[in-house]
């Protein structure tokens, strides 16, 4: 008879125990099959609540995507929490763990939790360290070290951020870490940081020695009126790499110093045209500005582009005069007197154009030569 009793108890006590496992199971399963969202959210954080340390089958899961589910009124410390919690359990795969290490600092950021949220970013820079992929596994540490950075940024540690911006860019030099430090020297300069933003950039130029540091230290140097040292600094990163944004850079530093120094105009012709062939928006101004300098360099011819200028000044006056007495009216409207000035300042924007013409037609030899200079930039740089 005990016997019996004691095999109901046990039956029943398994039953019960199955019934349980059951019910938690369907309530993940009804919590998982809600929109994605706030409805899902709450229902995973009521099911933890039910079930916490109870070892159902889908504890695991339900700490996980609690933490992963996008919700505004989530709390960010408990999806940190549970991101945590969950990233210790066992039956996790390896996208879903490395999704919650993703999330997991940004999550105490937002809770205000600096420690905590640096801590969970150098364990995601620590576990790209130990991937097996290396692009992966370098594109995690950067994605850490720039986390840490921008939470400093905000709470105006310049020198913090910095350090770790810099360190993301030498591991995996993609142009989002670039758009992230140049969003730190406008931070800089906005606040008129401009010492500041030099020690940054002194730093990032020192470890990095291409053309982004370069042209982020020639930048800050130039606003501080360290015309040469910016174009040093331009000239040494252009060297190692030829990118658009230096060349512009040294193209209008040159353009602007040639005036006061003649002996710079052959170099500053060759800055501007490369730059015209780098920078194809604003090709036809740096290549104007390049011809300008050329055709200078001759005095006869130099003398012309003053008469062309003089031409083309009559020009405007002339249209000018005639759009003022055509503008609103229709041609029954004008006088007989009209319609001979008309016609004679018709004549005289011809004959200045036809002057014009005749110029350029005599400056061709040199402009033929410009036109070689051009031929042998574009070689040279292999466009």
């Amino acid at each position: 008879m005990k016997r019996t009793i004691l095999a109901s108890l046990t039956l029943m006590f398994a039953l019960a125990g199955l019934a349980a496992a059951q019910s938690a199971d369907e309530e993940y399963l009804k919590a998982m099959q809600l929109p994605d969202g706030c409805p899902r959210a709450q229902a995973l954080e009521a099911y933890i609540a039910k079930y916490a340390g109870q070892g159902t089958t889908n504890e695991h899961w339900a700490y996980a995507y609690y933490c992963l589910t996008p919700c505004a009124s989530t709390n960010p410390q408990k999806a940190a929490e549970a991101g945590e919690k969950a990233v210790t359990m066992a039956g996790l795969d390896n996208d879903t763990k490395l999704k919650l290490m993703v999330a997991i600092p940004q999550y105490y950021y937002k809770a205000g939790q600096t420690e905590k949220a640096d801590a969970a970013a150098r364990k995601l820079i620590d576990y790209g360290k130990g991937l097996s992929d290396p692009k992966i596994g370098i594109q995690l540490q950067a994605g850490g070290y720039v986390m840490i950075g921008q939470a400093a940024e905000k709470s105006a540690n310049y020198s913090k951020a910095a350090e770790n911006y810099i360190t993301a860019y030498g591991i995996f030099k993609d142009p989002s870490i670039s758009r992230v430090l140049n969003g730190l020297a406008n931070t800089l300069y906005k606040g008129g940081k401009f010492a500041e933003a030099e020690q940054v950039f002194r730093q990032f130029y020192a470890a990095d020695k291409g053309p982004e540091s370069a042209a982020l230290l020639g930048q800050t140097l130039y606003k501080q009126n360290k015309v040469d040292e910016a174009l040093a600094v331009y000239k040494e990163g252009y060297a190692i790499k030829k990118t658009p944004t230096l060349a512009l850079n040294i193209a209008i530093i040159l353009n602007k110093e040639v005036k006061a120094k003649p002996a710079l105009t052959n170099e500053t012709i060759n800055a501007l045209i490369e730059a015209a062939l780098l920078n194809p928006k604003e090709s036809k101004n740096l290549l104007g500005a390049a011809e300008f300098l050329f055709v200078g360099q001759d005095k006869e011819l130099a003398s012309s582009n003053d008469k062309i200028a003089e031409h083309n000044k009559a020009i405007e006056e002339f249209t000018k005069t005639y759009n003022s007495k055509i503008e609103g009216k229709n041609e029954e409207d004008l006088s007989d007197a009209d319609k001979r000035l008309l016609k004679t300042l018709e004549a005289n924007i011809e004959a200045e154009k036809q002057a014009i013409a005749k110029i350029q037609a005599g400056q061709k030899g040199v402009r033929d030569k410009f036109n070689a200079l051009v031929a042998q930039v574009k070689a040279r740089l292999g466009k």
